[in-house]
């Protein structure tokens, strides 16, 4: 046992930030194994439900909506444009471009939210009765980091 590990080894379960991880971790694989039948995955589907909610967006006005680094938005919007469920449009200004959702994109997303509400139902039977505070919570921290 290292001296950090002599002072800090149990307590490193009270890190927020570590348990966050594992916890976004446990929660991806859920939605991830539920929205297989729709060929989306967790991260994507996040990114569609965006695209489908706020068409026209730009890159740069969509990252900043669902709290997204550009280089992972970007990674996630070229497999969707990929599988043809969104298209990228030179928007007004030319350095931008404006993404909307295909009709494609647009059954994929209807064929997984029932998936994702499965999902979400599982999830909320593992939290229990503080799934709400809980998301609460995790909005919050979302908001404060974009501030």
């Amino acid at each position: 046992m290292n001296k950090a590990t002599a002072t800090h080894g149990p307590r490193g379960f009270e890190c927020l930030c570590g348990n966050a991880r594992m916890a976004a971790r446990a929660l991806t694989s859920i939605y991830d194994q539920a929205l297989q039948p729709a060929g989306l995955r967790a991260p994507q589907l996040a990114v569609l439900w965006a695209v489908v909610a706020l068409p026209g967006r730009t890159v740069k006005s969509l990252a900043g909506t669902i709290a997204m680094d550009a280089t992972t938005l970007t990674r996630n919007l070229r497999l969707l444009e990929r599988d043809s469920l969104i298209e990228l449009v030179e928007g007004t200004d030319r350095r931008e471009r404006e993404v909307h959702a295909t009709a494609r994109g647009r059954r994929a997303f209807a064929k997984a939210m029932p998936l994702w509400e499965a999902a979400q139902k599982q999830v909320e039977r593992i939290a229990g009765r503080e799934a709400r505070e809980l998301n609460r919570v995790l909005l919050a921290l979302s908001r404060s980091a974009r501030q």
